[in-house]
């Protein structure tokens, strides 16, 4: 490594994190940056859990479970303060640059090295959920480390070996962060076994051949090593507490099923009749549906088989479905909108003055990265790993469904792509020898520029596509509802830490009732209304929007006992009894509604009627103090 290498490596790092700590001090106090809701809820409550001293668990892992882990590691040495955590993730996230510009250096020269290392360190979409409490960041940290490392292993004379073995290691902890990349480990296994018969890497015949055929298995096996360092002992944790031989997660079945199944029409998350978009009752819904089919109980991988094997039978039942579906997941995951998930990064530049730069962003690296692999198609070693990650780790996503932050782990391969595609073509406009070929390069480029960003997706009220409309170009109007909607949970959430509540909540109710508009359809927008309303104590408006979601979600309890409870709190108490009762028929375990039906019979002086909802109770929680006290009220005794 020169001198100009590692000033190059000095200038990234600075750079990249100047970049990420600005973003850092714009955004600290928005409630976007507050908002923990869904998946950031999810892992936050499990790293408190582990923080508390729970590191071993109690069941089969369902999510992947390194983030959380990593997560409840910071909130012991640091605690829950989410600026610093915040920090620390910016702080990581600003060395992935110098792992992509050293690798780069050593797998396709010092010419294409900077500009794929200035790409990884204004990548904005890297910013943006490097700043979230997801896992996002933390699987592209991990491909950068296991594509430096394979680097290292092909090109460093010592490593060969060493690498080998790291790369597997760090690919192993990336399946534990994203779990398609499972479907990444055999395909590089496979190919260090094929190297000594692919024409464009074997060597000479003879003893040439065997001795690299004897290498190549070496760094087969050291890979496989590597990866199952990590996912044995995984396994193993999930055989002691779940009883279950389980890789990583028990999940991959339910997912497969959310992207292939009659009701997904987009190749995007499909919300379906049973299951909630919420992680804490998406696997207690699938779960539920599977025994209800099935009619019997079910361990968590049967359940994944089940959904596994319902997926396959559609796709064998309805080809052409599947095949029109495919090809949507496809093109989605390939065009330069940020399919939203949890947040809205297209809302989320409104309070984030950084994302609003002209920096790169997947638009611009894409297109690059595909010229790139066109000109480095017919070299092995290095370039050829990277195309291999690229293809498999791309259709692995295409297979189930497409959201943005699910490509963020395939930007550390496509960086140094575009690198060289950049370096090429510099080479090429210096040298007036060369322009036809340059011009070739610049057609290829522009064709796979219109091919990213067409059909424009964008709201309709956007100048964006009131431009595509205007210019007759392919469009897509996109919904807003998920960024209002996550928004709003952002700012209720962010009332609950404000002295002065009303102001945060009016904001939220403002993005929930946008949600619905652009949803009309969806219960999970009027629910948080109704609860904004209710927190305001406007109980009228709050029963009508449970109203409207009992009548889109007719089968879930939760929604008739909160409707019981408004109508219980304006005195209406016929009609709180009804919901409590029908939050029973539901769900006869709620102890809740068992123990507030109870209340409502005996402030009607139905004492006999209320004795029996107070035993019911009873007989869900023995020696339950509300329901205890009830019956005494009643004039009876437990």
């Amino acid at each position: 490594m020169t001198r100009q290498d590692r000033r190059w490596l000095l200038g990234l790092f600075l750079g990249g994190l100047g970049l990420r700590l600005v973003h850092l001090s714009t955004i600290r106090r928005s409630p976007l940056f507050l908002y923990l809701g869904l998946d950031p809820l999810a892992y936050h409550e499990w790293a408190l859990r582990i923080a508390a001293g729970d590191w071993l668990g109690q069941r089969v892992f369902y999510q992947d479970p390194l983030y959380p882990y990593f997560l409840g590691l910071l909130y012991t040495l640091v605690g829950d303060h989410r600026v610093t955590v915040t920090l620390v993730q910016l702080a990581l996230g600003a060395l992935v640059p110098l792992l992509v510009y050293d690798a780069t250096r050593r797998g396709l020269g010092r010419a294409a090295a900077p500009a794929a290392g200035l790409l990884a360190a204004a990548y904005l979409p890297a910013i943006y959920f490097e700043g979230l409490i997801l896992k996002t960041w933390l699987g592209a940290a991990l491909v950068a480390l296991a594509l430096w490392c394979m680097a290292c292993a092909l090109t460093v004379p010592g490593w060969r070996r060493l690498g080998w073995l790291c790369t597997g290691i760090t690919l192993g902890l990336g399946c534990l962060v994203r779990g398609n990349l499972l479907l990444v480990l055999p395909v590089l296994i496979i190919w260090r076994l094929a190297i000594p018969f692919m024409k464009s890497e074997s060597p000479p015949p003879g003893r040439h051949l065997s001795i690299a055929r004897r290498l190549n298995l070496a760094d087969a096996l050291a890979l496989a090593l590597g990866a199952s360092l990590i996912l044995f002992p995984t396994a193993l944790r999930n055989r002691v507490v779940g009883g279950e031989w389980v890789m990583t997660t028990a999940q991959g079945g339910q997912n497969f099923y959310l992207g292939n199944n009659p009701v997904n029409t987009t190749g995007r998350y499909a919300t379906l009749p049973f299951v909630g978009a919420n992680p804490k009752f998406e696997e207690k819904g699938f779960t539920a549906e599977a025994r209800r089919r099935t009619g019997r109980s079910m361990r968590p991988t049967e359940i994944s088989r089940y959904w596994y094997t319902q997926s396959w039978t559609w796709m064998q039942t309805h080809p052409g479905d599947w095949l029109s579906l495919t090809w949507k997941k496809f093109t989605t995951y390939w065009n330069a909108f940020e399919v939203p998930d949890n947040l809205d990064y297209g809302m989320y530049r409104s309070d984030a003055p950084v994302l609003r730069l002209p920096l790169p962003g997947y638009g611009l690296v894409v297109p690059l990265a595909l010229l790139g692999a066109i000109l480095l198609s017919g070299r092995g070693g290095w370039p050829r790993g990277l195309l291999l990650f690229v293809a498999v780790y791309a259709g692995s996503v295409v297979l189930f469904f497409v959201f943005s932050r699910y490509r963020l782990a395939m930007m550390p391969a496509l960086y140094p792509l575009a690198g060289y595609a950049l370096a090429d073509l510099a080479r090429h406009l210096r040298r007036p020898g060369l322009r036809r070929a340059l011009l070739l390069r610049l057609l290829i480029l522009m064709t796979f520029t219109a091919g990213v960003h067409l059909p424009v997706h964008a709201h309709p009220e956007s100048w964006a596509y009131r431009l595509a409309a205007v210019a007759g170009l392919p469009r897509r109007a996109e919904s807003a509802v998920e960024g209002h909607y996550n928004l709003g949970l952002a700012f209720a959430r962010y009332a609950d830490e404000s002295q002065d509540a009303e102001p945060m909540l009016r904001q939220a109710l403002a993005q929930f009732e946008q949600a619905t508009r652009e949803a009309p359809a969806r219960p999970q927008p009027y629910a948080e209304m109704g609860k904004a309303l209710a927190r305001l104590g406007e109980d009228r408006r709050a029963i009508a929007a449970f109203t409207t979601v009992i009548s889109l979600e007719p089968g879930r309890s939760r929604p008739h006992h909160v409707l019981g409870v408004l109508y219980r709190r304006v005195g209406e108490m016929d009609r709180a009894a009804t919901m409590f009762r029908r939050a029973l028929n539901i769900d006869p375990d709620r102890l809740d509604s068992a123990t507030a039906l109870g209340d409502v019979l005996l402030a009607q002086g139905l004492r006999g009627d209320a004795a029996t909802a107070y035993g019911q109770a009873l007989r869900l929680q023995p020696g339950y103090a509300p329901a205890v006290a009830g019956l005494h009220r009643a004039g009876q005794q437990p």
